[in-house]
């Protein structure tokens, strides 16, 4: 089974998008991923079996999925469900 990034949604603070695909910065902080190579490292880091099928799927609310076989097909750019949705949105 490859990685999955499943947007949930919810509410920011005076209505901001917050990006689904973020890293951890403390207990209660999520951050950006800086650029493609930082996020494709830590998708690699999570090791999936040798059996998958794809590098990483993205899910977003509204039924919508990004599919990725490979790190190259990943985008350098924020990638913007059709619905609006910030599915990754890299620097701050």
């Amino acid at each position: 089974m490859k990685p999955i990034v499943e947007y949930k949604a919810g509410k920011a603070l005076f209505g901001a998008t917050i990006s689904v695909v973020q890293k951890r910065a403390s207990k209660t902080e999520y951050q950006n991923f800086k650029d493609k190579q930082e996020f494709t490292d830590f998708v690699d880091s999570i090791r999936p079996s040798a059996t998958v099928d794809g590098y990483v799927m993205i899910l977003c609310s509204c039924g919508k999925e990004y599919d990725y076989t490979n790190k190259i097909e990943i985008p350098s750019s924020n990638l913007i469900c059709g619905c609006g949705r910030k599915l990754i949105i890299y620097g701050s």
